[in-house]
């Protein structure tokens, strides 16, 4: 890979923050986890009652293709979104959630939703337990984020949230899905990665309902930490393999369908930045997505930053680089006021 290293033991990019982890559901005694993540150092922007420190929530989903990839794996965890945190003294939340193909695009859905419910009912009181009541999370103040398969959700949930979430980022977002470039099986290059067997993917899905035929119990995958799943998300990419997830008739799931039956974003806006070269989801979706806000609401404030450069582009970004600091702006305003 050009523009991130897979290197997932090194931690170091997290040295700065305190990490919490809990279980928020559990399915079929498989436990679904969520990090918590603040900065060792905070700062007090808004409300400081006595030794409570009142900290915005950024509200951010992990990359993968809805295959692979974890909360905290490093690799995937925009550096910048960290630095973010720590200059506005924001509680990251992150959870994991139920990956393809074990699970269904509705059962990832579902997860992500039951997370929404579980941190409007429980983050504050874990947190507090946790911190000795030093943090309480400002549930009014939410900022949606994400990298591909996150920005997916990402927009996911400002498109289900909009009166409760401020604003929202996507960063290489999985947009168009019905694209041929993921629906049609053909061989494609990914990065520099060599191209997978084609039959990687039903090899995986024969082999794990093998074993729950053999167990009677259904196979859960929710933070896998092997270099297999990485490898079978690659395949998938390079052979177009996506279609068979997503039912085409299911508005639900589909961002550019939701937004023509009538929902809409957070009006505090929306920030979509994207690499000009992405191999894995082509920019064509972001573009698409800008002219659906431009043709269906046109007042809403939306910015798509288009640069040079891979998946991953933005993982060498620093917060305070003009461009990315200039572009952040008006969602960290509409976060923050």
């Amino acid at each position: 890979m050009e523009a991130i290293s897979l290197n997932s033991s090194d931690m170091s990019r997290f040295s700065d923050f305190t990490i919490l982890t809990t279980t928020y559901k559990t399915v079929h005694g498989h436990e679904i986890t969520t990090d918590i993540l603040y900065p060792k150092a905070l700062t007090p922007r808004f409300e400081k009652t006595q030794d409570t420190v009142t900290c915005p929530i950024l509200l951010r989903y992990h990359g993968g293709g809805l295959i692979a990839g974890y909360s905290l794996f490093a690799p995937f965890f925009n550096p910048w979104y960290l630095e973010l945190s720590k200059e506005y003294s924001a509680v990251i939340v992150s959870p994991n959630y139920r990956l393809l193909p074990e699970a269904t695009i509705f059962e990832i859905l579902e997860d992500v939703e039951d997370h929404w419910n579980w941190m409007h009912k429980s983050l504050p009181q874990f947190l507090s337990k946790h911190t000795h009541g030093t943090i309480q999370p400002d549930l009014d103040r939410i900022l949606t984020a994400g990298d591909s398969a996150g920005g997916y959700l990402s927009i996911q949930m400002g498109l289900s949230h909009p009166e409760q979430i401020r604003a929202v980022n996507a960063v290489y977002p999985l947009v168009d899905i019905k694209s041929p470039y993921f629906t049609n099986q053909m061989e494609k290059v990914v990065f520099s990665t060599p191209v997978l067997p084609q039959d990687t993917l039903a090899r995986h899905i024969r082999k794990f309902r093998e074993r729950e035929e053999a167990t009677n119990q259904k196979v859960v995958v929710s933070a896998p930490t092997d270099a297999e799943r990485t490898q079978l998300m690659f395949s998938v990419c390079q052979h177009g393999l996506f279609g068979q997830f997503f039912p085409g008739d299911a508005v639900e799931l589909y961002p550019l369908e939701r937004l023509d039956a009538g929902a809409r974003f957070p009006r505090g806006g929306v920030l979509v930045l994207h690499g000009r070269d992405d191999s894995v989801v082509p920019v064509e979706g972001s573009y698409m997505l800008k002219n659906k806000i431009d043709e269906l609401d046109s007042s809403l404030r939306f910015r798509l930053v288009v640069r040079d450069g891979e998946h991953g582009f933005d993982h060498s970004a620093k917060l305070h680089d003009a461009w990315l600091w200039e572009a952040a702006q008006d969602v960290i305003h509409s976060w923050l006021v």
